[in-house]
């Protein structure tokens, strides 16, 4: 697998710099029923939905801002590995890296993750 640079992940044609860590989940999405006779039927509805998980270490206020306006849109475009996907973006935490504020006027460090979810 290629590192994880730039051109990797790709959000609303926007490529995103690298990640700190990056994980991708399969889930398959079914319905089942419970015939009378208590026969158990499935319907397959979806295979291979993908989540991925996304986190960058020590990112600056302005990506903050950027990643932040992502989850607040009800759907963004993922370009990832060449393939593209609808995806909605949840479940964003941000904290502030131990004492980066004092540094350089800036408005701190910040340790960002989030989910994308396909829909």
């Amino acid at each position: 697998m290629p590192g994880l640079g730039s051109n990797y992940l790709i959000i609303n044609s926007t490529a995103l710099p690298e990640t700190a860590s990056f994980d991708i989940d399969y889930d398959t999405v079914e319905n089942v029923f419970q015939t009378e006779a208590g026969t158990d039927i499935a319907l397959l509805i979806r295979g291979n939905k993908r989540k991925f998980s996304v986190k960058w270490d020590g990112a600056t206020s302005d990506f903050k801002a950027q990643v932040e306006s992502y989850c607040n849109m009800p759907r963004v475009t993922v370009q990832f590995d060449g393939g593209v996907y609808n995806c909605r973006a949840r479940n964003l935490k941000a904290s502030m890296v131990r004492y980066s504020n004092r540094w350089d006027q800036s408005n701190g460090l910040w340790d960002i993750s989030f989910t994308l979810e396909e829909f």
